[in-house]
C-alpha cells in the first residue's frame, strides 16, 4: 500500500510538469509581490534600525522564504477536492480501496515537492539577486529546516483538505475556502511578519497551527528560535498535526454516510 501511495505523489509531481507557463506566471506573482513587501519594510527601517530583533536584511528574508513557502505550504484557491465533490467525482475516490485521506494527502506531497523545486527555490533566487539577501550559513538551523519543514507542509495539507470537505455540506464552498485562505495567510505571516506583530497578538499566534506552516521553519532558518522553545513548539505543532488529521478523517467519516450516487 505504501508503494502505492508513493506512486500517486509521483504522478502529482509529473502532473504538475505539464503546467510550465502556468507556472511561471505564479512565479512571476511571487516575486512581484515580495519585491513590494521588500520596499515597505526597507521603507520601515528608515525610520527604526531594527524591530523586535529584527534588522532589515532579516525581515527581507522573512519576507522573500515566507513568498518561496507559499505554493508549498498554503497554494492559494486550492479547491481541487471541492471541485470533485461538486461534479460527483469524489465517488471515485472514495471507492478506492485506499484512505481517501491518505490519498489526497499523498497527491499535494507531490505537488509541494514540486513547488519547492520549481516555485520556491527560484523565487527566493531572485530575491538574493535583487536585495543581496543571501543565505542563513548555520548547518544547524538548516538541519532543524529541513525537519520543521515538513511538518509544516503536512500541517497545510491536512488544513486546505479540512476547509474543502465543507464542500459535501455547502453546495458554494469558495466563500469558505477565500475566508480560511485569508485568515491563515495572516496567522502565517504573509502579510505582516509575525515578530513584528504586539507581543499579546504573537503569544495567540504561537499557540495556533498556523504558526507551524511558515513562520516556524523560517523562524528557525534564520535562527530566531532555538534550544527548548524550538522543541516545544515543535511537540506543539505534531499536536495540531494530529488533532487536524483526526477532524479530517472524522468530517470524511460522516461525509461518506451522505454521498448519493446514481445508479448505487
Amino acid at each position: 500500500m505504501l508503494r502505492f501511495y508513493l506512486e500517486v505523489a509521483r504522478t502529482a509531481f509529473r502532473r504538475q510538469l505539464i503546467y510550465r507557463w502556468a507556472n511561471l506566471a505564479g512565479l512571476s506573482a511571487n516575486v512581484f509581490f515580495a519585491i513590494i513587501f521588500s520596499y515597505v519594510i526597507i521603507a520601515l527601517y528608515h525610520a527604526r534600525p531594527a524591530v523586535a530583533g529584527y534588522d532589515v536584511r532579516d525581515t527581507l528574508r522573512y519576507s522573500w522564504l515566507m513568498q518561496a513557502l507559499l505554493m508549498i505550504v498554503l497554494p492559494f484557491s486550492w479547491n481541487d477536492l471541492m471541485q470533485t465533490i461538486r461534479t460527483g467525482d469524489v465517488v471515485s475516490d472514495l471507492s478506492k480501496p485506499c484512505d481517501f485521506y491518505i490519498y489526497w494527502f499523498s497527491r499535494e506531497m507531490g505537488r509541494n515537492v514540486y513547488y519547492m523545486l520549481f516555485r520556491g527555490l527560484p523565487t527566493y533566487a531572485v530575491g538574493m539577486l535583487l536585495f543581496q539577501l543571501g543565505i542563513p550559513l548555520s548547518w544547524q538551523s538548516w538541519l532543524v529546516f529541513a525537519l520543521v519543514l515538513p511538518v509544516g507542509s503536512m500541517l497545510g495539507i491536512a488544513y486546505r483538505i479540512l476547509y474543502n470537505v465543507v464542500a459535501f455540506w455547502i453546495i458554494e464552498a469558495r466563500a469558505m475556502m477565500t475566508f480560511a485562505i485569508t485568515i491563515a495567510q495572516f496567522l502565517t505571516g504573509m502579510y505582516v511578519p509575525i515578530p513584528l506583530l504586539p507581543a499579546w497578538l504573537q503569544g495567540i499566534v504561537d499557540w495556533l497551527p498556523f504558526h507551524g506552516f511558515m513562520d516556524l521553519p523560517v523562524e528557525v532558518l534564520l535562527g530566531k528560535i532555538a534550544g527548548g522553545v524550538l522543541a516545544f513548539d515543535v511537540l506543539r505543532q505534531l499536536g495540531w498535526l494530529l488533532v487536524l488529521t483526526l477532524g479530517v478523517q472524522l468530517l470524511t467519516g460522516v461525509a461518506k454516510q451522505r454521498v448519493i450516487a446514481q445508479g448505487g
